[in-house]
């Protein structure tokens, strides 16, 4: 890598660079140093599954450093992909995120040719929720000028998007597993919170989870908010249906599709909560 090489990019008008199967902490160095060379802001992307293990270097050397291998159109791929990204967490703020790689709805290319994507709609409103939670980079992986209503619903919520874009930059953190449920918080700059419920079924945890029945259903969990640190009373907004759920109070109580989520948003009335521990 050379500064020449840095300065025709940025001639070019590059804005983006994904630096592909180039992991090691040199390399990337190098890379990093060229562009903050080169006379022009342009994000540097490495790939291909970048080691946890040297997480404090990827943050002081690129904007986005990938989490793991190539996404599939699976609820298996999105799972292993995703839901294990916690521990990313602490390596999540303004100018550097984890990326676990595009998003998988609408018309997909990954392993075969362009389909419709192989998620369920649940699986679907699941996947966008927990890249808002992660704060995960948004890389629509699908044609966009052949998206359908729905695609083009989950992709322009914009309550779910400020979720994502939150300036605070904090990655959501796991804080409960139990029942097949996983709770997600994420906390934002103005003193809310972002909660996810996503009902997984405990997937991966027996060989039968692996499969689908077609006779799965739903499942009510309920959260009193204080367990986790949230004290007081709290106005909770479903995100997806862009509607406040009356009236305000210190519990929620949901049923969740299978493989689906529940996204909402809660501000606290009085007492301030406890964040040390959903942080």
């Amino acid at each position: 890598v050379t500064i020449q090489h840095a300065r025709q990019m940025a001639e070019w008008g590059f804005d983006f660079l994904k630096y592909d199967w180039r992991i090691d902490v040199s390399s990337t160095e190098r890379m990093a140093s060229a562009l903050r060379k080169s006379g022009r802001d342009v994000v540097l992307s490495i790939s291909n599954s970048a080691p946890y293990e040297k997480a404090s270097d990827w943050i002081r050397t690129t904007q986005m450093f990938r989490t793991g291998p190539d996404i599939r159109d699976s609820w298996n791929s999105l799972y292993t992909t995703t839901f294990s990204l916690d521990k990313w967490s602490p390596y999540t703020g303004p100018g550097h995120w984890p990326d676990p790689d595009m998003m998988i709805v609408g018309d997909v290319s990954t392993g075969a040719g362009l389909h419709p994507t192989r998620l369920t709609p649940d699986e679907q409103y699941s996947h966008v929720s927990l890249y808002a939670l992660l704060a995960a980079p948004m890389l629509i992986g699908c044609p966009i000028e052949s998206l359908d209503s729905f695609t083009l619903n989950l992709l322009t919520n914009a309550e779910v998007i400020a979720i994502n874009q939150d300036p605070l930059g904090k990655g959501g953190r796991r804080v409960i597993e139990e029942n097949g449920v996983q709770l997600w918080v994420k906390e934002l700059i103005d003193g809310s919170f972002a909660l996810g419920m996503f009902h997984t079924a405990d997937y991966g945890k027996t060989p039968a989870s692996y499969f689908r029945w077609g006779n799965e259903s739903s499942k009510t969990f309920e959260i009193d908010l204080s367990r986790i640190g949230m004290k007081g009373l709290w106005r909770i907004r479903d995100v997806w249906k862009q509607q406040d759920i009356e009236p305000s109070t210190d519990k929620l109580s949901t049923s969740i599709p299978h493989h689906g989520v529940k996204l909402f948003r809660i501000y606290p009335l009085g007492n301030r909560s406890n964040l040390k521990s959903v942080n």
